[in-house]
């Protein structure tokens, strides 16, 4: 199963629902996060939801039968099928059902991994191929674009981990 991050922002109650795949910054996350505490700024890994999977994981065991005794396994969860949808989001979950982080907190993350990925010397060190760098390099800069403007407006965001 292959696993990305989408970033979403928020401002006041409007949330941004279109974003790029960050495969790459999810797939190394571990290395990234080990590069934040080289650098003195949160993990990348601290900034993640993980509010769509475990809702996807829920309904999944749902649909097999596998949940909690005396449930109704048989309800359709699934927005596609019938289920509810949020009208702030457009997800079959809310706004406050997720968890928001600070944007500029966010943003001092985004960009001290782009200046080290930007170092050759560290970007060496890092054991990643010049490719890999390059993707990582373009995931972090569409991510650090998306924050600018609510790390300005005290925004929150986050990056929804994904199936």
């Amino acid at each position: 199963m292959s696993m990305t991050l989408w970033i979403h922002t928020l401002q006041d109650r409007d949330m941004s629902r279109d974003s790029d795949d960050h495969t790459m910054m999810h797939d190394r996350a571990d290395d990234l996060d080990a590069l934040c505490e080289r650098l003195g700024v949160s993990k990348l890994s601290s900034f993640f939801d993980m509010t769509d999977l475990d809702y996807n994981f829920t309904r999944d065991l749902e649909a097999a039968g596998e949940g909690e005794e005396g449930e109704d396994n048989d309800r359709d969860l699934d927005e596609d099928e019938g289920g509810d949808v949020d009208p702030e989001t457009g997800y079959a979950y809310g706004i406050d059902d997720m968890q928001w982080f600070d944007a500029a907190a966010g943003l001092a993350t985004l960009e001290a991994l782009r200046a080290a990925l930007l170092d050759e010397e560290i970007a060496d060190r890092l054991d990643f191929g010049e490719d890999e760098r390059d993707v990582l390099l373009d995931e972090l800069e569409d991510c650090i674009n998306h924050l600018q403007e609510p790390a300005g407006a005290s925004g929150r965001f986050h990056l929804a981990v994904l199936t």
